[in-house]
């Protein structure tokens, strides 16, 4: 039975903390220990996983570790500040506690991009389907849309294949999208 919620009484012991520390810690441990020994090394394919996997869970684990570490010297020296009314000091924290934030967020952003495919490229496709005129033109508008959204994220794109419609719009076309989890961000734009 999992534990119960630290941070919060009402949470049912059936959810995990959203990076499950606990677990990743002791898999590092049993990677670093699966690494250290000489004759891993045999199987070089099976090395290879292993080092990825560690890279994998320091990006979890040590950065936790780190931040954990920051919060507490952060809060030691607010309660110092407070007491002496050091108010530099105080600005300073604010200064670390935003730096601390930008940290979480973006753990927070790998957690919600965790799958295997979420940081690679993606193909977008666009088919006008039956509708006439209106859909090819909403086909269009669709392109347009996608075209400047990867713009706005500095996603490089390349409109790989485009069918104009008979009097409006297109009929259909593919881009492919290459940027920094393209596919992450655009994995659930599905739709009829």
């Amino acid at each position: 039975m999992a534990p119960a919620s630290t941070t919060c009484a009402r949470a049912p012991t059936r959810y995990g903390g959203i990076f499950d520390y606990d677990a990743k810690a002791e898999r590092l441990r049993t990677v670093n220990a699966a690494l250290e020994d000489p004759a891993v090394w045999n199987d070089p394919k099976k090395a290879q996983e292993l080092g990825k996997e560690k890279k994998s869970l320091d990006d979890v684990v040590v950065v936790l570790d780190e931040l954990t570490q920051e919060l507490a010297d952060s809060t030691e020296l607010y309660e110092m500040s407070c007491d002496e009314d050091d108010y530099a000091s105080l600005e300073a924290i604010e200064a670390d506690v935003a730096a601390i934030t930008e940290r979480v967020e973006a753990l927070e952003f790998r957690r919600m991009f965790s799958q295997p495919a979420d940081p690679n490229n993606a193909f977008l496709d666009i088919q006008a389907g039956a509708g006439g005129t209106e859909a090819c033109d909403w086909a269009g508008m669709l392109l347009r849309q996608y075209l400047k959204y990867a713009e706005r994220k500095d996603f490089a794109t390349t409109i790989e294949d485009e069918t104009p419609g008979d009097s409006a719009g297109i009929k259909g076309a593919t881009i492919k999208i290459e940027g920094e989890y393209a596919y992450g961000l655009l994995r659930t734009e599905t739709g009829v």
